[in-house]
């Protein structure tokens, strides 16, 4: 048996907030000791999700600055972007590692970071020292944190967002065998379900907007195209961090509550096949423990991994153009952000990544 290992949530009742509660109250080794809120403090987590009733009976939500959290091994930051810098500074100081899921992190580079978010970053030290959390591209740094995190460092995690998440897994193969064109920019055609926008409604989250109807919206310039750009860099063999790749990004909000596809169309540098590529993907995602690349010809759909931690992939090749048309469904709040998290904290912690995270989509 092992030790309990004490985690808290800052940011509950958002939907990556909650989705991690109900993550944590499944996962046989992470305790929940601390759930926090800001206008709903004082409030049971189980009146806002009944769902979580049975899981944290007459518990209640207790402020983002509550002692609690100090006394927790691991704290997940489920909050908007420039919270989580502050909250991790905190954290951080009192020796409590840090997963956060705002975006405060998933840049190393403090200009940059200032430059896309257009606000100061107030913890560059942290920032310096973070790690991207992207399990299946950045497993070795994120085992270095936790080397770290086991001698009693505090240590932070920056996961990678949901639309960025699908967009690296669906073309890492591809890039990581330099298959990609460096002049050419890889274009990204993205759908996420409505609680990739967080729980509060806005005129174009409202049901009545969103209902029956998809659009396209972040144009031209969304905020997460950096951020895919810097991951497609560090693996492309040619490219590295000093560079970044070219990529269009154009996100687009359909009618569903959960769920996330992404589909990446990348110029070839050499002459490929479909069972070719299709036979690169398999061989590197073969030891994945929660990314399944599908057989020719099944495509990823998000009801397949909703309210899952799992990754569908495939791949085919436009022969006549040779353009590899990649694709990835996620959950947007599993894989895409709380799940991710999980597996994030369990790595630092030393366990299993997908300790606790073997989820099936139920049927049909």
């Amino acid at each position: 048996m092992m030790d309990t290992i004490r985690v808290g949530i800052v940011g509950a009742t958002g939907f990556a907030g909650a989705e991690l509660a109900r993550l944590i109250a499944q996962h046989p080794v992470f305790e929940a000791v601390a759930l926090t809120a800001g206008a709903e403090a004082g409030t049971e987590i189980g009146k806002l999700y009944p769902a979580l009733e049975h899981a944290y009976p007459k518990t209640t939500l207790v402020p983002h600055d509550d002692e609690s959290l100090l006394s927790c091994n691991v704290v997940f930051t489920a909050v908007p972007h420039t919270a989580g810098m502050q909250h991790a500074q905190r954290l951080a100081e009192a020796g409590v590692s840090v997963v956060d899921l705002s975006a405060d992190f998933r840049f190393s580079d403090k200009d940059r970071y200032e430059s896309i978010y257009k606000t100061t970053h107030t913890a560059p030290e942290l920032l310096e020292h973070a790690v991207y959390g992207q399990p299946e591209t950045m497993r070795a740094e994120l085992a270095r944190l936790a080397e770290e995190h086991a001698q009693g460092d505090a240590v932070v995690v920056g996961c990678a967002g949901c639309y960025v998440t699908a967009s690296i897994l669906a073309a890492a193969p591809a890039m990581h065998a330099g298959l990609a064109q460096e002049a050419s920019p890889v274009i990204i055609d993205a759908i996420s379900g409505v609680t990739g926008a967080g729980r509060k409604a806005t005129a174009k989250t409202h049901f009545c907007s969103a209902d029956e109807s998809v659009e396209a919206y972040g144009l031209p310039h969304h905020r997460h195209a950096p951020e895919i750009a810097q991951a497609y860099a560090r693996l492309h063999p040619r490219l590295g961090n000093e560079s970044l790749a070219h990529v269009i990004f154009t996100p687009h909000l359909a009618p569903l509550r959960r769920g996330l596809l992404s589909t990446v169309y990348i110029p070839l540098a050499k002459q490929t096949t479909t069972r070719d590529l299709h036979a690169l993907y398999e061989k590197h995602y073969a030891d994945e423990a929660l990314v399944s690349v599908l057989p020719e010809g099944v495509w990823p759909k998000t009801a397949s991994v909703e309210g899952t931690a799992r990754a569908h992939v495939n791949v085919s090749v436009n022969e006549e153009e040779q353009i590899a048309v990649c694709m990835c469904a996620i959950d947007n709040l599993g894989k895409g952000a709380s799940a991710q998290a999980v597996q994030c904290a369990n790595i630092v912690c030393g366990l299993p990544e997908n300790t606790g995270l073997e989820l099936l989509a139920c049927i049909p």
